[in-house]
């Protein structure tokens, strides 16, 4: 085809910058609502999304590929109009058949993180691939209609390049910061397949299929709730900061999980103990002399359970009062309607808990630190030797500081990295095992500690204190990583439990 031939078959050159930024912003909007439609499923941790962007990679290389070849044999605006068009309705779809064929997956999977892996990868593969790779066909193709064997192709190339990359600009930030947050994940993909369906019909110039803009209009009543088949699940929220489920034990408890309920954040139980690692906390208190009110720091409270049940089942017995730092309100929400929180329970702050301590002078007697993000991961700077200097600075004299790792043995990496860093900062460092299947409680203090006696303990507590005074002892990590916040792979760290994990079940 001559090059005339190919321009007459083609778009203007604005009309086509206008086209790649659309589909630009569609393809980071798809790969952020992906991420958010895995969630609830799989969860959100590095392995995850690590797999959803390697994918989608591939997917968009695949299209490069293919949109060249299919541009060179066939340059004609009406070819990439319909390539749109297919990939905008499985885009407003995909809402649709995420419920079924996520859930069908993760059933009897979802408790090891060889199916979180291995599940993720077939989902996005099955789910997200074929639509990110028909975007991929745009760029390609674009060039080849703009270009068309003229003097200045390179710079037209150039400059379709640069209106692309601007689409995925706004498609990154509009999902994240205004889309997903005020409008949910699913009317984001809705948007996205809005947005394609226009450029799809513009550029192929058939309004005969201008039925398809009704898409995204109609299956918002199609859709039911995207809620995961969680036995006693009673909701689920959509945060800016993550998936929050609520739900009810088989003994009656009321539980809540972010992202993939496959561990618990908060837990409500109307007996004292919970039988998990918050039941070691409680403990603490009675390091403290009967008369002193233990000012005491949560980082990291989501619903509530341990300021609860500090509240509930050792004021009677220890004066504590309780400051809870929570990044996400959506969750302290929640803690109020589903778990018991009460005002007097905990003055709660809404920010994230390194934030607060470094704009805050009061000192603390005890300080928890509790907080996870993406379920699996400690934040690594709640980790670091700056971090735990700056607990220093913020505890009183006397004081602890608790810290709760998940770890599949006392030879972890990642246990043994955060108990030498712990012993770069404080000349007292211990750890134990706390209730529950991986729960390590570290604790650092500038004075010597043992788990108080029984006859000091409420009879409740009795049992708890004597399984901390049996796994006692004083860490020995040898030499290795101190982290610190310019070196602190806490994500490599846990991956490779993960991945552990995984050869063992393999």
């Amino acid at each position: 085809m001559t090059a005339a031939a190919v321009r007459g078959a083609g778009a203007s050159t604005w009309f086509l910058r206008v086209f790649v930024f659309g589909t630009g912003t569609a393809v980071m909007a798809v790969e952020f609502g992906a991420e958010r439609l895995m969630e609830p499923f799989f969860g959100s941790s590095q392995l995850v999304w690590a797999s959803l962007i390697g994918l989608i990679l591939l997917a968009l290389a695949i299209g490069y590929e293919v949109g060249g070849r299919l541009a060179d044999r066939w340059p004609h605006a009406l070819t990439l109009g319909y390539i749109t068009l297919a990939s905008a309705v499985f885009i407003a779809l995909l809402p649709l058949l995420a419920q079924p064929l996520l859930g069908a997956m993760v059933a009897g999977l979802l408790g090891t993180p060889a199916g979180v892996v291995l599940s993720s990868l077939f989902g996005t593969l099955l789910l997200f691939m074929p639509p990110v790779a028909a975007l991929g066909v745009a760029s390609p193709f674009a060039i080849r209609l703009a270009a068309a064997g003229d003097a200045t192709s390179g710079q037209r190339a150039g400059s379709l390049y640069a209106f692309s990359t601007l689409g995925s600009l706004v498609g990154t930030f509009l999902p994240a910061f205004w889309t997903i947050p005020t409008f949910g994940v699913r009317a984001t993909f809705w948007l996205a397949a809005g947005l394609l369906i226009l450029l799809g019909l513009a550029m192929a110039r058939s309004w005969r299929l201008g039925f398809l803009a009704l898409l995204p209009l109609v299956l918002p009543f199609a859709v039911s709730p995207l809620l995961k088949p969680l036995p006693g699940l009673i909701g689920e929220w959509e945060t800016p900061y993550q998936f929050a489920e609520v739900y009810r034990l088989p003994h009656g408890e009321t539980a809540l999980s972010v992202n993939d309920a496959a561990g618990i954040q908060s837990v409500y139980t109307r007996r004292r103990l919970t039988g998990l690692y918050y039941d070691a906390y409680l403990v603490l208190p009675f390091l403290f002399p009967q008369s002193q009110t233990v000012r005491t720091l949560l980082i990291g409270m989501a619903a509530g359970t341990i300021p609860t049940m500090l509240e509930r089942d050792v004021v009677p017995y220890r004066k504590v009062s309780v400051t809870g730092v929570e990044i996400d309100p959506q969750l302290v929400a929640l803690g109020r309607r589903y778990f018991h929180l009460r005002p007097a329970a905990a003055k709660v702050v809404n920010a994230d808990g390194r934030v607060f301590l470094e704009t805050s002078r009061r000192r603390y007697d005890l300080m928890i630190v509790d907080a996870y993000s993406q379920e699996i991961y400690i934040p690594f700077y709640l980790t670091t030797r700056e971090f735990f200097a700056l607990c220093q600075e913020h505890l009183s004299d006397g004081g602890i500081l608790a810290l709760n790792v998940n770890a599949v043995s006392g030879h972890a990496a990642l246990l043994q990295a955060i108990e030498r860093t712990a012993l770069a900062v404080f000349p007292h460092v211990y750890v134990a095992r706390a209730p529950g299947l991986y729960n390590r409680l570290i604790v650092a203090s500038e004075r010597p500690l043992a788990p108080p006696a029984a006859q000091n303990l409420p009879p409740y507590l009795r049992a708890v204190a004597g399984r901390l005074r049996r796994t006692w002892r004083m860490p020995r990590p040898g030499s290795g990583i101190v982290l610190t916040d310019d070196r602190a792979p806490v994500e490599t760290l846990t991956d490779q439990m993960i991945l552990e994990r995984l050869r063992e079940l393999l």
